[in-house]
């Protein structure tokens, strides 16, 4: 699940850092080394359980202890969490780490931060794209879900996207000031100077779809996060594949793709 990661070394389930050196369950902060189930840490090593911290050593829940204290501690923490269930977490307001427990008969140690520790609703979240839930399936979890309210519209100068010239060069300036009829959706979005200047640049029409509609289509066209059973195309040899069995490409396995295309 690592995510936006530069110059990493030795981490395990981190998102969104950089320079980041044998840590694990880690989010967002750089050049950090040696942190577990932290967040939002800077230049800081042999930190647990800790948030918000600059230029620190050997923290536990934020509370500063020395090299032995820390090393005799740490281990007693992830004991607890292996076998209580109990498990590293921020709590709302940020200030501070406390110790909560996760659930599961396992224990937490292991596993990035519970989704119920999520300040976000699970559809708010790329993980819907990804793995798509039913807010009864999501409240089922004791996951948050948003309901989203649609706010009534305040535009009054809306152009249905049907009327739309094809061509971007028939395209006026002042489209700026108008709003776009969906025609899927029938929801009005508009477009900025920055996306206009694109279009023209690369000689695209203006878009007839909503955003969201947009990125809907655009997520259907990738392949499931689910591997199948296939025999390479080539040479026969069996592989796991993202491309179902009944999907009409040809699938080859790594040596016979290099082979084919270079």
């Amino acid at each position: 699940m690592n995510y936006s990661l530069y110059d990493p070394e030795a981490d395990y389930e981190v998102i969104s850092t950089v320079g980041l050196k044998h840590s694990a369950f880690y989010l967002t902060g750089p050049y950090n080394s040696y942190c577990f189930y932290c967040e939002m840490l800077k230049s800081c090593s042999n930190c647990f359980g800790c948030v918000a911290l600059k230029n620190r050593r050997y923290c536990i829940l934020n509370k500063q202890y020395t090299k032995e204290e820390y090393e005799t501690l740490v281990p007693k923490i992830i004991d607890h969490m292996r076998h209580d269930g109990g498990g590293a977490a921020m709590n709302p307001s940020g200030a501070t780490a406390v110790v909560t427990a996760s659930g599961g008969a396992s224990g937490s140690w292991g596993e990035f931060f519970p989704v119920v520790l999520s300040p976000h609703g699970y559809n708010e979240t790329v993980a819907m794209d990804h793995f798509s839930l039913s807010k009864s399936q999501v409240e089922e979890r004791h996951w948050r879900w948003k309901d989203r309210t649609e706010e009534p519209s305040k535009i009054t100068r809306i152009i249905p996207a049907a009327q739309l010239p094809d061509s971007i060069q028939d395209i006026p300036d002042d489209i700026l000031n108008w709003a776009i009829h969906c025609e899927v959706t029938g929801k009005p979005f508009k477009i900025i100077k920055q996306e206009l200047e694109y279009y023209r640049r690369m000689q695209i029409p203006v878009p007839r779809l909503h955003p969201d509609e947009r990125h809907k289509r655009r997520m259907a066209m990738r392949n499931p996060r689910k591997l199948w059973e296939r025999e390479c195309a080539k040479c026969g040899k069996g592989m796991k594949t993202s491309f179902a069995p009944e999907k009409p490409e040809k699938v080859f396995c790594e040596e016979c793709y290099l082979t084919e295309v270079y």
